[in-house]
């Protein structure tokens, strides 16, 4: 089954490029970022006898500013609007293609099998169970590691996607990539969106904020999706674009549900999280800035009794999720940090319909 479909960015979107633009690539000026032409400015630099990099380096360590130099509409690159209030010597680098954004596939793809994995470990208590049982083994074998609930995850995957006999012919070998359903789901990269803001995100609970190069929210682009026969028996039921969007619903219902608990978040921010229910088509949280909590493993865990239990076995404490770094000791409210906007929107939420 091929799909032709529209994905808006209901909220803003930073899907990160592992790049970031330094003081030297822009400055900011009238409400706008205005990204320089680094080999032109150089070149005037040069033919004036000014060392380049001896200034970039002034620059970089914020003992001079490009519009000090000259006027930056005369290097401009391009400029992006500005949200926030604070300057900063990086920008998070939004990944590209021929200069414009776009969100791969692979991020779509993701934050759908989030979902699926989220409804079939919900619906099965025995898949519960089993991550709870895993994480308490590993506890008592080792020192907890930062890979554990990624490793955890994994075995979920094998379990859920990877338990399937595609070949009608015995499974040699449990959890082979081979036999995963989710290589009968393909989506290609969105087309370029049009609207770039950079935004000042404000970590919540602490006193950082960090500048992202971002899609702005109410921009849309156009995306495929294509199911074919692997991918229509899930679980032993039938699976369809309609169950997608279904279950990604659920997991959106939840997920606001549980952010709205959260007291640092603002009237404005709580009511853009309840406008994102009103959305149609399949929706999805996906890219930079979206918690812990848009995890699959995150959903899961904290509707088991033995994550927050008060006695001395805690799931929580043994993961050492909420460890304050100086004290070491285990904070009361976890995630205790939320990464918004400066002008309050949360990351990372888009609707795909047809």
């Amino acid at each position: 089954m091929k799909i032709e479909a529209s994905i808006e960015t209901l909220t803003p979107v930073h899907v990160g490029s592992g790049d970031k633009y330094l003081a030297v690539d822009f400055t900011i000026l009238d409400g706008k970022v205005i990204f320089i032409d680094i080999p032109k400015i150089f070149e005037w630099l040069a033919e004036r006898g000014d060392n380049p990099f001896k200034v970039a380096e002034k620059i970089a360590k914020g003992d001079l500013r490009v519009e000090d130099l000259v006027d930056p509409y005369s290097f401009k690159l391009k400029e992006v609007p500005f949200t926030g209030e604070k300057r900063r010597r990086e920008i998070l680098r939004h990944i590209h293609t021929a200069g414009k954004l776009y969100i791969p596939g692979s991020s779509i793809k993701g934050a759908i099998r989030t979902v699926l994995l989220w409804k079939a470990v919900k619906e099965d208590t025995k898949l519960l169970n089993f991550a709870i049982n895993t994480i308490k083994e590993e506890t008592r074998k080792q020192r907890v590691s930062a890979n554990l609930l990624r490793r955890l995850d994994d075995k979920l995957e094998n379990r859920v996607f990877r338990d399937s006999n595609l070949d009608k012919k015995p499974v040699k070998k449990p959890g082979d990539p081979k036999n995963d359903l989710m290589r009968g789901l393909r989506v290609t990269d969105t087309t370029s969106f049009k609207k770039q803001r950079v935004y000042e995100v404000n970590v919540l609970g602490t006193d950082l904020s960090i500048l992202a190069e971002c899609i702005d929210a109410g921009d849309v682009a156009e995306v495929e999706i294509n199911i074919d026969e692997f991918t229509v028996s899930y679980l032993n039921e039938k699976l369809d674009f309609d169950d997608v969007v279904e279950a990604s619903m659920d997991f959106a219902r939840e997920l606001v549900q549980k952010e709205l608990e959260y007291k640092r978040y603002s009237k404005e921010t709580k009511q853009e999280f309840k406008n994102l229910l009103k959305s149609r088509g399949l929706i999805l949280r996906l890219g930079w800035g979206v918690g812990w909590y848009s995890t699959t493993i995150g959903m899961l865990l904290i509707t088991h009794p033995e994550f927050e239990n008060p006695s001395k076995y805690c799931l929580r404490k043994k993961l050492g999720l909420g460890r304050k770094p100086r004290s070491m000791r285990t904070s009361r409210n976890f995630p205790a940090t939320r990464k918004v906007t400066s002008d309050g929107k949360p990351l990372g939420w888009v609707a795909i319909y047809e």
